[in-house]
């Protein structure tokens, strides 16, 4: 009977024990000093709407400050928006992320993420937005794709070589020269029927043209155009040996630079005679 008692008393204490571990682990357990509206949200687009705009608001209850250090997003066509960056909250701080997906040219239900970058407060949020049939500002997928690829070349040059557009515009070039790097290369945008207007044919350029010419504008492309460098030293992918193989190839439907004297001053001997 006293050992019973005894077995009873001794697992009573076990469970006690454990359960003043668990309480204990738990207590010490962090939480976390960012108190959000919403982990995830969601958006119905209307007619001809070509961008959904939705934020997240977060306090931080902690008593210490948080720092989120960056926002990243899942897609380019989806971009998180901070104060500031490092974006330093104090305790009791309330503040917002803003979140702008771009519609064009999609149909259906798309979700998105973003994470929030932090050392105390990572996160991982979620926006979705429902674009009906025949939405998407009035654009097809293509279209759509094409318009945010120029006005994120607009805004960067060398953005063409990161993120999705890499696909269409880093990887084909590697290990290719001459022909083929130019049709890898630079045929996707010059040679193409829906190229934007100040992308040039170069098949048939206005201008006279040489090998420095074309040395100079594939190397370091050039300012306030959609033009980026492409060499390697200016973020491209390309090698000194890709570009050289790429200047004689376009050398040879170019138009060589005139050194014939101008026609200006040929009518002037003329008029003398």
């Amino acid at each position: 009977m006293k050992k019973r008692r005894l077995s009873f008393l001794l697992s009573i204490f076990g469970i006690l024990l454990i359960t003043l571990c668990v309480t204990r682990t738990c207590s010490s357990q962090p939480h976390d000093p960012l108190a959000w509206d919403a982990e995830s949200k969601e958006y119905v687009a209307g007619t001809n709407e070509t961008h959904a705009r939705l934020f997240f608001c977060l306090t931080n209850v902690s008593s210490k400050e948080v720092v989120i250090t960056d926002v990243a997003t899942s897609c380019g066509c989806t971009v998180a928006t901070i104060p500031s960056k490092p974006w330093k909250i104090p305790p009791k701080e309330i503040g917002r992320i803003d979140v702008a997906i771009d519609l064009r040219g999609k149909t259906g239900t798309i979700t998105k993420e973003v994470s929030v970058a932090s050392p105390t407060a990572a996160k991982l949020l979620t926006v979705s937005a429902t674009i009906p049939s025949g939405y998407g500002g009035g654009m097809t997928p293509a279209m759509g794709d094409r318009l945010r690829n120029q006005e994120s070349a607009a805004a960067n040059r060398q953005s063409i070589f990161r993120n999705n557009c890499a696909s269409c515009h880093l990887v084909p070039a590697f290990g290719k020269s001459g022909a083929k790097l130019y049709t890898a290369a630079c045929a996707i945008c010059h040679d193409s029927p829906h190229r934007a207007t100040m992308v040039p044919d170069l098949h048939h350029l206005n201008k006279d043209t040489n090998a420095d010419y074309w040395r100079q504008w594939i190397t370091h492309g050039k300012d306030g155009t959609l033009m980026p460098g492409f060499a390697a030293t200016d973020g491209g992918p390309l090698d000194d040996e890709q570009i050289n193989s790429l200047v004689d190839y376009m050398g040879t439907f170019s138009k060589p630079a005139s050194t014939n004297t101008p026609p200006s001053a040929v009518r002037k001997n003329q008029s003398r005679n």
